[in-house]
């Protein structure tokens, strides 16, 4: 019985560590809305009579859309790379929430005890949860979701107090935070075997070592691991697992990370067991040197910090205000604050891919801006009628991949903005690339050498090759949804990865020309994806 009261009373304390406190009492464009969504975990407030649930917002126009009920103390979020099912880990009613993000309904999942962290396999086949499971003498446990099914088809042992996870972007490695032994777990997603546990040190000797919240860089070159009961930001080396350690304010929940894979966003708590989180800063770091860039202030409580797929905006949750703050990620300038629900936390990454169609949408509005800017006589344009011919091209493509008999109708006849038509769907592909190579041109050639209007072009450049990469995702979940063997669908993910790395690439090429080659292979390869799952699927 003795032992029995002191496990209690160790979970006690340990799951306020783990929750961090919640049992405390440019140019004009009117965007199309909902292209991209946020789906922000609110923790509510049983002992108050506060239900507990997740807010969906547009990010097109940063309004709330709808709130869903989940389970007790949601904390960890994830969005497969379809974008088509948001998973939400119930740390007190230990079960896991799947929100269909199509029709907001839900399934739940039973978990193990006290899940908090939850990842998605970038194939979207698996879910990975991690079980804190403190009262089980601190043997924790992640589990493995089958995302057809929504069985669990495995358990590992990965350490004690197992509260984050994340995968590599390969798909071969995920790595698992264990806040009771200050480790870092290492697990093959093939064999679900641990091939390493990683120690870690944090910078003050007399600092606890509690690793929560655990990012991948883009390229998986590192994994960013923050202390829950220190200053001490970690960032272990994926292959060698060496890692440095830097300090940063006082105690940390969550990281964000740029995709262009530069730029850390690491919170402050600030809190100290009893009191709740005070924490009013966001710290600002080079993802390579760990170097401080600058600190962002004014906040109320941050606990995580998720970015716009297109790296312009950041999106913070205020623990302390019910909101979500929106900044520009380049000014850093509060571009707007949305009201959320009790407590937001969005432990993990709470923002989601974007709806293809939609976004196809919206680039051609933005392109369609940049033209009229252009015959309205903007300044830094060498040719305007040489530039408007190229624009033309672009538009003329950007607005044919919009037909409705290109993407697949529902049984009441919509068309479903997210799915291609199975016969004529790859001219989608085709006017992409397209619209790309004609933007890039127009560049390229000197016709247009007005710095906003080139940035703004090259974010349509992006968008579209986004939604290709979408299209892509959407379809393999569609075959891992009709249960095609897993054998069936690696050689797709294999072109995915192709055409991701291209993507990557041209996003740090200077030189137009050579982007412009590895834009068309990246949707080249994504195409190729599509198709192949397209002859998976009847």
């Amino acid at each position: 019985m003795t032992a029995q009261v002191k496990q209690l009373e160790v979970w006690k304390r340990s799951l306020p560590i783990v929750l961090g406190f919640t049992l405390i009492g440019a140019l004009s464009v009117c965007p199309c809305p909902g292209q991209d969504y946020a789906y922000v975990s609110n923790e509510g407030a049983a002992e108050s009579g506060v239900p507990s649930d997740v807010t969906i917002i547009d990010l097109a126009t940063n309004e709330v859309i709808t709130t869903v009920t989940v389970g007790e103390l949601p904390q960890g979020v994830a969005v497969n790379p379809a974008g088509t099912a948001a998973y939400v880990a119930n740390t007190l009613s230990n079960d896991v929430t799947v929100i269909d993000t199509a029709t907001y309904e839900t399934t739940t999942i039973p978990a193990g005890a006290t899940p908090c962290g939850v990842a998605v396999h970038p194939n979207g086949r698996h879910i990975y949860v991690a079980n804190a499971d403190f009262l089980q003498d601190g043997v924790s446990s992640v589990m493995v979701i089958d995302r057809a099914t929504n069985q669990i088809v495995d358990t590992l042992d990965c350490g004690k107090g197992s509260v984050g996870v994340a995968v590599h972007p390969a798909g071969s490695e995920a790595y698992v935070a264990n806040i009771s032994d200050g480790t870092v777990a290492v697990f093959d997603t093939a064999t679900h075997k641990v091939t390493d546990t990683i120690a870690l040190k944090p910078v003050d000797a007399n600092e606890a070592c509690s690793p929560v919240p655990i990012h991948v860089h883009p390229d998986g070159t590192f994994v960013y691991v923050a202390n829950r009961d220190g200053p001490t930001l970690w960032a272990i080396n994926t292959t060698t697992h060496e890692s440095m350690a830097r300090a940063f304010g006082h105690n940390h929940c969550g990281i964000g990370i740029h995709p262009a894979g530069t730029v850390l966003y690491l919170p402050d708590l600030a809190d100290a067991w009893p009191e709740p989180p005070m924490g009013t800063e966001v710290e600002v770091i080079d993802a390579r040197t760990l170097e401080r860039i600058t600190t962002l202030k004014g906040l109320a409580a941050p606990v995580d910090v998720s970015v716009h797929p297109d790296g312009t905006r950041l999106y913070i949750t205020n623990w302390g205000a019910n909101t979500i703050s929106v900044l520009d990620a380049t000014t850093y300038s509060v571009l707007a604050t949305i009201p959320g629900g009790n407590h937001p936390n969005g432990f993990g990454e709470f923002v989601g891919p974007g709806v293809p169609r939609l976004l196809k949408q919206e680039a051609v509005a933005r392109l369609q801006a940049v033209q009229e800017a252009i015959a309205g006589g903007a300044d830094g344009v060498n040719s305007p009628p040489q530039a408007l011919e190229y624009l033309a091209t672009a538009l003329t493509a950007g607005n044919a991949c919009l037909q409705d008999d290109l993407w697949s109708a529902g049984g009441d006849g919509k068309v479903d903005p997210r799915r291609l038509n199975a016969t004529d769907g790859s001219a989608v592909f085709a006017s992409g690339q397209t619209t790309v190579e004609a933007i890039l041109d127009a560049i390229r050639r000197g016709w247009i050498v007005n710095a906003r209007l080139e940035a703004e072009l090259l974010a349509v450049v992006n968008e579209v090759v986004r939604a290709d990469r979408v299209l892509a995702a959407v379809a393999m979940d569609d075959a891992i949804m009709a249960q095609v063997k897993a054998a069936d669908l690696d050689p797709v993910q294999q072109t995915l990865e192709q055409g991701d790395a291209c993507a990557r690439q041209a996003a740090v090429w200077p030189q137009l020309e050579k982007k412009a080659s590895l834009l068309h292979e990246a949707i080249s390869d994504y195409q190729g994806a599509w198709e192949m799952v397209r002859d998976l699927v009847p």
